[in-house]
């Protein structure tokens, strides 16, 4: 066996948790599950979602028979997307959520009271978060000129331009020594003084051997953070580098519950025929899969009293569920050795279906129709084909879409928005391989057969000249 096959094999058997066998699936109750996105509850079955809040203590394992249980809190119209996640209210009664109608580019907040379905609020906006107490929401505006804003849940009052807008977005809330503090995207963060940013802002510091980490999230008590190395989720101090764990698991962004001790994320299913939610317990080093539905379920994120609120996208059912008694589920033992990814991927690692371009120089998006990011990745990457081919610049330019993307939803996406270039297939195995399963889309650069660089989320045609051009 090549060590390059060795080493799929290892990254399929250890990397990518598989769900559930079938005995097991049985024991946590796995009827009531399949149920779950067929089963309309109506909105006076909905049990705890009027609840109060209880103490900010992180959720506690059960030790008895119960399996989650699952219920529908508010649906997608047939015409709308969500750009990225989604944030629950720390009570589970208010939900917030980028809205994007398919075929547009206009994002709006929408604000929903799920006792009611009632939209409370909406703006032009992106990347809503909870502040610990929920009292507030901190989101990028993008009414008129972006600029970072709070909004106060009781009263309404908004406050604008309360950081600057160049620290990123992708905003998390945790409160640390008694303080409000914002981290973005970008790994920089900020205490608040009342709505107003205090600068200047701190960055996230590299450790030996994981660097900074991508794309971080901040947890509640505002210590430590999730983010992305080397395609695994690494939770790590915010400041310095006592505690790091590399989960080993494949997996997207994960969010922290109250307490600290638990994570939950999505994640590739084995089959790489969707995504299943799961949460990782970082003092007991173990993992459980909450969900196990024919569709995919995406971005949860806690409440309070641990419940979990989540995306589904199905064939009966597009829209937000709430999972309850998560820690019932069956737990494992996380890898023991997480996978690593090799020093050197090349071409025929990842895309061996595909003949290697002739070109020197080849971008190859991954992306997947579920993301509301993919419509503008997609026009941008076809303008950056157009250029190259207009100025003859010998680079090769191609997109594969994420195996567990639904059926028939990329073919009507890049039939809608007209997309010309070239499709190639990639196979559910090496999805890790492209590191596409921390982001939705991830660009992937090739040179002479081999992957030189990759870059995380939506880029613009002019960012994939110049990334290009600095590689030639």
């Amino acid at each position: 066996m090549s060590p390059r096959l060795s080493f799929l094999s290892v990254l399929i058997a250890v990397a990518i948790l598989s769900p559930l066998s079938q005995r097991d699936a049985a024991t946590r109750g796995n009827s009531a599950l399949s149920a779950a996105p067929t089963a309309q509850p109506d909105a006076a079955a909905r049990p705890g979602l009027a609840a109060g809040t209880t103490a900010a203590t992180s959720p506690r394992p059960l030790t008895t028979t119960r399996a989650p249980r699952f219920e529908r809190v508010y649906p997608l119209s047939s015409n709308e997307g969500v750009f990225a996640y989604s944030r629950i209210s720390p009570d589970g009664n208010v939900l917030a959520y980028a809205s994007e109608t398919r075929g547009g580019r206009q994002r709006t907040i929408r604000v929903v009271d799920l006792r009611t379905r009632e939209v409370v609020f909406t703006e032009a906006g992106i990347d809503a978060y909870w502040s610990t107490d929920g009292r507030r929401m901190i989101w990028l505006s993008q009414a008129g000129r972006s600029n970072v804003s709070v909004r106060h849940h009781d009263t309404g009052e908004i406050s604008r331009s309360i950081a600057p807008v160049s620290l990123g977005d992708y905003y998390s809330w945790g409160v640390r020594d008694g303080r409000d503090l914002i981290l973005t995207i970008t790994g920089r963060y900020y205490f608040l003084d009342d709505d107003s940013g205090v600068m200047p802002a701190g960055s996230v510091e590299p450790c030996d051997g994981i660097g900074r980490g991508e794309r971080p999230l901040l947890s509640r008590e505002g210590d430590r953070i999730t983010t992305f190395v080397r395609g695994n989720i690494v939770v790590r101090d915010l400041i310095g580098c006592d505690f790091i764990l590399d989960t080993g698991i494949r997996g997207a962004k994960a969010d922290f519950a109250w307490g600290g001790r638990y994570i939950a994320f999505h994640s590739p299913k084995e089959t790489g025929s969707g995504y299943d939610i799961r949460v990782v317990d970082l003092e007991e080093k173990t993992v459980r899969t909450i969900t196990d539905f024919p569709g995919s379920s995406y971005f949860p994120s806690w409440t309070r009293d641990g419940r979990l609120s989540f995306r589904y996208d199905g064939e009966d059912y597009r829209g937000f569920m709430m999972a309850s008694d998560v820690l019932s589920a069956p737990a494992r033992l996380l890898p023991p050795m997480p996978a690593d990814l090799p020093a050197e991927r090349q071409w025929d690692d990842i895309f061996p279906e595909t003949e290697r371009p002739a070109s020197r120089l080849s971008l190859v998006m991954v992306w997947g129709p579920w993301s509301a990011h993919s419509p503008d990745a997609l026009a941008d990457l076809e303008r950056a084909r157009e250029y190259f081919s207009r100025e003859s610049v010998d680079i090769g330019v191609l997109h594969a879409t994420d195996p567990g993307s639904f059926p028939g939803d990329a073919e009507r996406l890049l039939e809608r928005e007209r997309v010309r270039t070239a499709r190639i297939p990639l196979a559910p195995e090496r999805l890790p391989l492209t590191e596409a399963h921390n982001q939705n889309p991830t660009t992937l650069l090739f040179r002479d057969g081999v992957l030189v660089d990759r870059r995380m989320g939506a880029l613009t045609w002019a960012e994939l000249r110049e990334w290009a051009a600095s590689y030639e």
